[in-house]
């Protein structure tokens, strides 16, 4: 009897681990670095601002989160089934496109324009037309993929929002407000 207790809890710690399941990692940092005031941190701001002018980006927003794939249960990017990025946008100054990058490491919250660190070009969402306030969805899939991909365990991550075609947006931050703050979401395959 012992031994089918045994077998039957292996199993339901197989079944456990194969099952997929929805996570929100947790945010370290959410700030944002401007170009006109480059010396300048923005951690405690209520806002983030995403903006760019004459095809530059001229202000980015940082979100570094803390990896916690491996005590998921993550290991493959395979694994990754979808991702998404929820934002709320509090001012539209300017619409236009917003895209998510990829960055690999933390990002820390005295981050300024001087020191910001690049992100990877070629790791980033759809762009995401952002046209009035209210709240917006990005599918960052191929951001969390990639994150997986870098490391498993305790490697932190960041995503970087960048504005297009002159695009000026303000995000709130997670200091503004718990239920409008940027939230990240990802559910693995089962």
């Amino acid at each position: 009897m012992r031994y089918l207790y045994a077998i039957m809890g292996i199993f339901l710690l197989l079944a456990a681990t194969a099952a997929g399941g929805r996570f929100i990692p947790v945010m370290d940092v959410d700030t944002y670095a401007d170009a006109n005031k480059a010396n300048q941190s923005y951690t405690d701001s209520d806002i983030l601002m995403a903006s760019s002018q004459e095809g530059k980006s001229t202000t980015e927003v940082y979100l570094s989160f803390n990896n916690s794939f491996g005590s998921q249960n993550i290991f493959s990017p395979e694994q990754i089934k979808s991702a998404t990025l929820t934002l709320n946008a509090a001012n539209v100054e300017k619409a236009g496109k917003i895209r998510a990058y990829f960055l690999e490491g933390a990002v820390l919250d005295t981050v300024t324009w001087y020191d910001k660190t690049d992100y990877d070009s070629e790791v980033s969402s759809s762009p995401l037309e952002v046209d009035k306030e209210g709240s917006y969805t990005l599918d960052v899939t191929d951001i969390i993929k990639k994150a997986v991909e870098t490391c498993t365990e305790t490697c932190p991550y960041t995503i970087v929002l960048v504005a297009e075609d002159g695009a000026f947006v303000e995000f709130t931050s997670r200091e503004a407000s718990e239920e409008n703050k940027p939230v990240l979401e990802y559910w693995t395959e089962e």
